[in-house]
């Protein structure tokens, strides 16, 4: 049978994919709807398990693991640990480069290279593999729910989150696992499945305010600190209250910080006390088993029923010690003590970071603004940890308010907040209307010669023309710091020149270059001398080509307005670059003569 398109709403759907865990999230936009305050975004919590993990079969997110067993593929609670599943291969889509020495050269990401070259796939393909398998199940899921008629009859639009730490490669690595993955797919009898991304603390943003209720209480000028901590990645973002009515509006209010030293780094310190401790018991009992002569069953009781569902999420200063059970060996069963020293120094070995980024955000509003922020909303699944909520609370004191929903909902913000951000976009409405630039960004440019404002090095005669130019300066569009306006557009006129003797169509590029200094060079020249020279100490320009639009003429050349004297005859191509902000990305288009002929997406314009 032929399902009618309704053209009265969107199912959007939201996918927090995590180094850890893995969350869905969807809703029904009606597109005749007002705001935002009554969508209710449902997060999906029945995954697949094996027989062995009936007890969870009702969760807020699935582990972000796959294995493969021949023709077969075994994902989330299905992939046992006997199956040798591939984890933490969210974070091979960042080069080798930009990962932190001690996570690059880590046990968790050796193994995931190891066991991905084994399989004979790249990462790309991995992540495709695992998100297929999940898009399967979420569409099953709301097929149950709403009916499949419901969902063969309404467009999609997914809206993916991505840390705030990403830049623009591996958001590109991760658009291609979603087409790869059948989730971009065309439906047949539907519009094509459109899809967006939002960063990770940026979807906690609208999930914390939504969850919270605080659209009444909120007022104009006032700003807050969103700390999303995830299982990889620690983001913070900060926003003020641009408006309250009709609807909420909001701005980044400073440029924001991320690192890496999530929960997996608070797991890893505990495994290497807890080893420790082993290590030194087992020198005065010599039949002590080691942590790897450990039953694998008795290695998972005390990481996931001891750690991880009790010590992990209940512990906080001051407690008493805690005692770790080893399990049965021969007819006694041994135990190890972590006391209060101990549990704190596991815990303070990530608390002290985070304490520092959420620190420098505090304060860099205050130095903007006068006035401490109004509060900190912890989310994600490690904002639930007690100690770190306590030890906030026990810092800022009367100060700052430091917020937290109940049960899983700080698990759940960020799918949630990204099923809101889709609903915001297939309404065509913003909610959040400006970023903080944390690069700058342009391109090179020629200009008419003049002594009094260029360099004489840079003096140069065009050959076509035979104009007096300036060659390599720079046009710098938009400035790191800078507060760029989403839906926001600037528009650049410039002449490109050809021989009159070209025909046909021709193709040419512009690089876009990226520098993380505030006020960049105006040249080209001493843009790459700067970046060449620049001492350990100082912050590094990181200036480089970051992108290339590809541009081609909109007609053939000789069809161009012929220019110049005899001496210099050329043909102009004269064209527009506009670019526009569309929430956290720069998009770039060419035109001339009302065609498009090049355009570009910047992905990550507020991320670091």
């Amino acid at each position: 049978m032929t399902h009618r398109t309704n053209d009265n709403g969107v199912v959007v759907i939201g996918i927090d994919f995590g180094t850890t865990f893995t969350g869905v999230a969807y809703s029904y936009i009606r597109l005749d709807d007002r705001g935002l305050g009554d969508t209710d975004p449902e997060p999906v919590t029945l995954w697949p398990v094996s027989a062995d993990e009936a007890p969870n079969f009702d969760s807020p997110k699935v582990p972000s693991q796959i294995a493969y067993q021949g023709e077969n593929i075994i994902w989330g609670q299905l992939a046992l640990d006997e199956q040798e599943p591939i984890r933490w291969f969210k974070l091979l889509l960042l080069d080798e480069k930009h990962l932190q020495p001690h996570l690059r050269n880590s046990d968790h990401l050796r193994q995931a290279r190891k066991l991905i070259d084994q399989s004979g796939r790249d990462v790309v393909t991995v992540i495709s593999d695992y998100l297929s398998q999940l898009w399967k199940h979420v569409l099953e899921v709301i097929a149950r729910a709403r009916g499949q008629r419901f969902l063969s009859a309404n467009p999609l639009h997914v809206v993916v989150t991505v840390p705030a730490i990403w830049q623009d490669i591996p958001i590109q690595r991760m658009e291609r696992a979603l087409d790869k993955a059948g989730i971009l797919s065309k439906r047949p009898g539907c519009p094509d499945t459109t899809h967006t991304f939002i960063s990770e603390p940026e979807a906690a943003a609208l999930a914390s305010i939504h969850g919270h209720r605080r659209y009444d209480a909120l007022e104009i000028g006032q700003t807050f600190v969103i700390a999303d901590l995830g299982g990889g990645t620690v983001d913070l973002i900060s926003f003020k209250v641009k408006s309250t009515r009709p609807e909420l509006i909001l701005e980044e209010a400073v440029e924001g910080e991320g690192g890496l030293c999530g929960a997996t780094f608070l797991d890893q310190a505990f495994l290497v006390c807890l080893q420790k401790k082993i290590r030194r018991k087992k020198l005065q009992e010599k039949n002590l088993k080691s942590w790897q002569q450990m039953h694998e069953l008795e290695r998972k009781r005390i990481t996931d029923a001891l750690w991880e569902r009790g010590i992990k999420r209940k512990y906080y200063n001051g407690q008493p010690e805690q005692r770790i059970d080893l399990g049965a060996q021969g007819n006694r069963r041994p135990y190890v003590v972590l006391d209060a020293d101990d549990l704190d120094n596991i815990f303070n070995s990530v608390y002290n970071n985070i304490s520092n980024l959420i620190h420098g955000q505090v304060q860099a509003i205050l130095k903007k603004t006068g006035n401490l922020p109004e509060f900190i909303i912890m989310n994600g699944g490690f904002g639930r940890c007690e100690y770190i909520y306590r030890k906030l609370l026990e810092k800022y004191e009367s100060h700052i308010e430091i917020l937290l929903e109940a049960n899983t909902k700080p698990w759940t913000a960020i799918a949630r907040g990204a099923v809101l951000s889709g609903a915001a976009h297939v309404k065509n409405r913003v909610h959040i209307q400006s970023h903080i630039s944390r690069f700058s960004y342009g391109w090179v440019k020629k200009e008419e010669f003049d002594h009094r404002v260029h360099d004489i090095e840079d003096h140069d005669t065009d050959e076509l023309t035979g104009y007096s130019i300036a060659r390599d300066q720079m046009e710098w569009i938009i400035l790191r710091g800078d507060s760029v306006k989403t839906l926001s557009t600037q528009v650049y006129e410039y002449e490109r020149y050809f021989e009159v003797d070209e025909v046909g169509f021709v193709s040419f590029s512009e690089p876009i270059y990226r520098s993380r200094l505030k006020c960049p060079p105006k040249r080209l020249a001493e843009n790459e001398a700067q970046e060449g020279s620049l001492s350990k100490n100082i912050e590094a320009a990181e200036f480089r080509k970051h992108v290339i639009i590809d541009m081609k003429t909109p007609v053939p050349v000789e069809q161009l307005p012929r220019r110049g004297d005899a001496e210099h005859p050329h043909r102009l191509l004269i064209y527009r670059v506009e670019v526009n902000i569309s929430g956290a990305s720069l998009i770039i288009k060419a035109t001339a003569g009302g065609r498009n002929i090049g355009e570009k997406t910047i992905y990550g314009l507020a991320e670091h």
